[in-house]
Formats: C-alpha cells, structure tokens, sequence
C-alpha cells in the first residue's frame, strides 16, 4: 500500500459521507412538509440572489460601508480571542465523534493528516455560513461586491476557526503537561491580556467624552465610542483584528485588493501554527472526545436524578410526590436538568450580580448613566426573549432522541409536547424577570428616574404578565420545527461554535418573522383596548391590554398544540436523527 493510500482512503470516506447525507436528505423531500419548506427556501435564496441586490445600494450598505461597525467588531473579536486564552477555549473545537476516533485514530495515518480531516470537516460549517452572511442577509449574491464579500467573510471565518482550534490544543496541551504545556500557554494568555488591557484603557481614558455624548443621544454616544477606539493605544491592539475585517469593509475593488494580502498572510500564518501542534493534537482531541462523552453521560444521568456536583455532593431538587399528574414529572425532569446538566442557574445568578454591580456603579455616576443602564438591560431582556429558545433547549428538541421512550408514557402526544414547552417556557420566564429586577428597583429607589422613564406599577404587571406568554409562544415554534422536521435540526444541547453564527441568526429571522404572523390579532387587539380605553382607565389599560392580548395567544397556541401532538404520535423512530 503506498504512503498516500490512506489519505486517499480518508478523502473517500468524507466524500461518501457528504454523498450519503445528500441522498438521505433528498429522499425525505419526499414527504409533504420537507416539500413546503424546500419550495419556501427556494424562494427565499431566489429572492435574495436575485431579486434582492438592492440592498447592496440601500440603507444598510451605507451603514456597513462606514466606518463605525469595524472598531466595535474588532474589539468583540478580540475580547472572544482572548476569552479562549485567559479562561479556555471550548474543547468541542477538538472533538471527534466516537465513530472518527475508532476508526481513524488507529488507523495508519499521521496525526497532520488528523489535522486536516479536522480542518476539513469544519469547512463545511465556514462555508454554510459564509453563504448566509453574505448572499442570504445582505443580497446581491449575483454581483462582484457580493462575492468579494464572501470570500473576505470566509478569510476571516477560516482564521478565526484556526485560532480558536490552535489555542484549545494548546490549552489542553497545559492542563495535561503542567511543566513546559503551561510555559507555552503563558506567553499567549498575557499576549491577549495587555491587548485587552490596552482597548479597555482606550476607552477608560474618553469617559467624559461618553458623558457628554451621552447628553445627545446614543448615536453620539457609538461616535464617542469608535473615536476613542481610534486612539493610538487602542488603534494598534486592534490591528490584527482590523486587518482581518479590513476587506469586508472595503467599498470599492481597489481598497478591497490591498486589503487581502494581510488577511491571506494572517490566514496562512494561523494555518502552519496550527499544523505545527500536531503531535500535541492527537492527545488533546481523545481527551476532548473522552470529555464530551463524560459530559453527556453526566447530562444524563442527572435527567434521572443522580447528577453529582463538582464537589462530590448530590445536587438538590426538591423531590416529587407520588401522586399528581403525570405531566408534571416531563416538566419536572427538564427543569431539574437544567439546573443540574445545564449552565442555567450559573447564568441566572450572573447575570443578576452583574446587572447589580452595573447598576450600583452607573447610578453613583450621574442620572444619564442610569437611565442608559436601563435601556441596555431592558434592551437585554428584549434580546433575550428572541434568541433565548435558541440556547435553552431542555425540551423536544433533548428529548426527540430517544422517542422510542417518549412514546411509552402514559400520556396523549398534546400532553407530551406540551408538557416540553412548559419547563422550558417557566425556566426562561425566570430569566428574563431576573434582568428586570434590578431595572425596577432602581426605578422604585428614584422616582425621579422611574417618572422620566414612564414607569410605574400598572406596566411592570403587564409586562410581567406578557413575558411568559410570549416565551410560550417563542418555544412552541420551536418544538414545532424540531417536531416537523428532526432531521434539519439540531438536537441535543451541545454548543456549537461561531461557525454557526449565520445559521442561528437565520433561524432566529425565521422564528421571529413566524412570531410576528401569530401576533398581528394580539397586538391589534391590545392597542384597539388601549386606544379604546386609555382615556377611561388610565395607565391601567396596558394590565388589560396584555391579559387579553395574552388569552388570545393562548387561543392560537391550543389547536397549535393538538395537532403538534397528532404528528408527534405519527413521528416514527427513524425520522429522528442526531445532527452530528
């Protein structure tokens, strides 16, 4: 056999395996549902390849042109960089699927050419969403800026996937081998830190240049912003990522050709390194795969309630009686693995500390700062509500693979994927309560301040009362498009990384555009009651704004969810795939 045989066996099997998927994904076209959402997808590339181009002339070509996104990015891209180096890089970067490692782990490979089919197998997620950053969001996938877009995309998307996989190697590579392993990560960790250190202290330096843009609104504010990025200090921390982003930015073909051979550089650079770690690349990607696979099985085993914490101790849940409804034990199981398998409770008990210490600071500060605090939290909390069902997935979209067990429950299919939503529905509704909380006392402490906002006790009830409404509403499009179609969506609550970036933002338009059909009766009924009423009940009517607005979501959910049950009583085992 000659030395290149096995790569080429290598090279075969990832093009059998893209061939298979291909087919297998084909042959469900030919079910009625997968048929509707080809057609509607169709559309939507056609629209926007073709039909769409003005928007590479319009509104949000000449916000993008500008050059107000690109130090605000940087900084965000430098901040996740050093993320990576200062706490830990994700170890999913290095994973394999227990198939790869028994198969091409013994095999007669070398462990570069390990390196490659890792690279390679990333590819496909780059290349995905390239494609909807540049042609699907923005049109004009038929022009030449439309392409030199993309492949400025790809050149940022590919180092950057480089990056994060070099510096998990290098990571896991210290924490296995704590004598020259650490040494090598020392010298990155406080690369990235004087980085940080150097925008943070750019920014510390215009803080009364903040304060008085604060005073002409948040648009003055962004200027304030990029001006104080643009500073010398901050300027040149920012250089390696500007130089990445420079090409995407570029308005004319000329300014885009000189742009790209740093990029290209900085991509090929990012490429040897990585390649050079490979005989430290085998060991860390088995102890990352090992990893995931204890991870999973922690996952599950706490579903059953015998999680351990870290320290050794059983995590508490308060148990459940014997008798009561069964449903209630769905809802039970979901909202005991979040706390236990999950990251919820640690986000829910950040995320408030943090909004606390924000709010203390801002509000020692001045009355603006406050009222900008207010505004990013509320604006958090607005965020949150939409792409929140993206990350919280201890429902259908855990529990769909193992349907064969699903469907021995004594229960009706309605009550099963209702009983899903719920959990999910009740865990989120905590978090988003739990960033207005420290909004609402500081609005209760000043009154001055909760004057000037136009709030009070009437509308923190209807919001209070809106916000579990509408996270049913969020999650039951979700479990739906998990249940109508499980083999294009991803199942299970493992993380993906920012290759997937375009996809999520995709499915977050989608849902929200579907949101927004289903809210059109609701919403119009609540602000014929306020218009109708306002006069008569004062600030009162937004409390039965929202009551009725959300008894009449409820309406639409109730049949949503019979039929949902129906389908998942049809759904069979093998339409339910793990997406790897």
């Amino acid at each position: 056999m000659s030395s290149s045989s096995p790569n080429k066996a290598l090279l075969y099997l990832f093009q059998r395996t893209a061939a298979n998927r291909l087919q297998s994904q084909l042959r469900r076209i030919r079910n009625p549902r997968y048929v509707f959402a080809v057609a509607m997808g169709a559309l939507y590339i056609w629209f926007a390849l073709f039909r769409n181009a003005r928007l590479s002339e319009g509104p949000l070509s000449s916000i993008v042109d500008t050059n107000l996104l690109a130090p605000i990015i940087a900084a965000f891209l430098l901040l996740a960089a050093g993320r990576w180096w200062l706490f830990g890089s994700d170890r999913a970067a290095l994973a394999f699927l227990p198939a790869e490692v028994q198969f091409l782990f013994p095999a007669p490979v070398s462990r570069r050419t390990l390196v490659h089919a890792k690279l390679l197998r990333s590819q496909f997620a780059i290349l995905l969403n390239t494609l909807i950053w540049t042609i699907l969001l923005r049109g004009g996938g038929q022009t030449p800026d439309g392409w030199r877009r993309g492949i400025a995309l790809w050149l940022l998307f590919s180092t950057l996937s480089l990056h994060r996989l070099g510096a998990s190697i290098v990571r896991a590579n210290a924490i296995d081998n704590e004598g020259a392993g650490r040494r090598r990560s020392i010298i990155p960790a406080l690369v990235f830190g004087t980085l940080i250190a150097a925008v943070a202290f750019g920014l510390v330096t215009e803080i009364d240049s903040f304060r008085l843009a604060n005073a002409q609104g948040y648009k003055a504010v962004g200027t304030a912003i990029v001006d104080a990025l643009h500073k010398p200090v901050p300027r040149y921390a920012l250089w390696p990522v500007r130089a990445l982003l420079n090409p995407i930015f570029a308005t004319t073909y000329s300014i885009w050709l000189a742009a790209l051979p740093l990029s290209v550089l900085l991509l090929l650079a990012h490429y040897l390194w990585v390649v050079r770690l490979d005989h430290a690349f085998e060991e860390a990607a088995l102890e990352a795969t090992q990893h995931r696979a204890e991870r999973l099985l922690r996952f599950r085993t706490s579903q059953l309630g015998k999680a351990r914490s870290r320290k050794g101790k059983l995590a508490r849940i308060p148990g459940m009686a014997i008798r009561g409804r069964p449903e209630l034990a769905i809802v039970w199981k979901n909202v005991a693995a979040a706390i236990r398998g999950g990251a919820w409770r640690t986000q829910l008990v950040s995320f408030t500390i943090g909004l606390a210490v924000f709010a203390a600071v801002t509000r020692s500060a001045s009355r603006d700062a406050a009222n900008v605090f207010i505004g990013v939290a509320l604006g958090w909390a607005a965020m949150l509500l939409f792409v929140g069902p993206l990350w919280m997935r201890f429902d259908l979209r855990l529990d769909l693979t193992r349907l064969a067990t699903l469907k021995t429950f004594p229960l009706s299919g309605r009550s099963i994927v209702a009983a899903e939503i719920i959990g999910v529905t009740i865990l989120h509704t905590l978090t988003i309560w739990s960033l207005l909380t420290v909004p609402l006392v500081m609005l209760f402490l000043d009154q001055e301040l909760a004057v000037a906002a136009g709030a009070n006790i009437p509308r923190f009830i209807a919001v209070i009362v809106v916000v579990p409404v509408f996270n049913f509403l969020m999650f039951t499009i979700q479990n739906a498009t998990a249940l109508l179609f499980p083999a294009w969506v991803r199942l299970g609550t493992e993380s993906r990384g920012f290759e997937t970036m375009g996809q999520s933002l995709l499915t977050t338009g989608a849902t929200a555009l579907v949101a927004g059909i289903a809210l059109v009766l609701p919403v119009g009924i609540a602000l014929a009651i306020v218009f109708g009423l306002g006069t008569t009940m004062g600030d009162w009517v937004y409390l039965l704004a929202s009551l009725i607005a959300g008894s009449a979501i409820i309406a639409e959910i109730w049949p949503l969810l019979a039929w949902l049950g129906k389908v998942f009583e049809r759904t069979d085992e093998n339409e339910v795939q793990l997406a790897s």
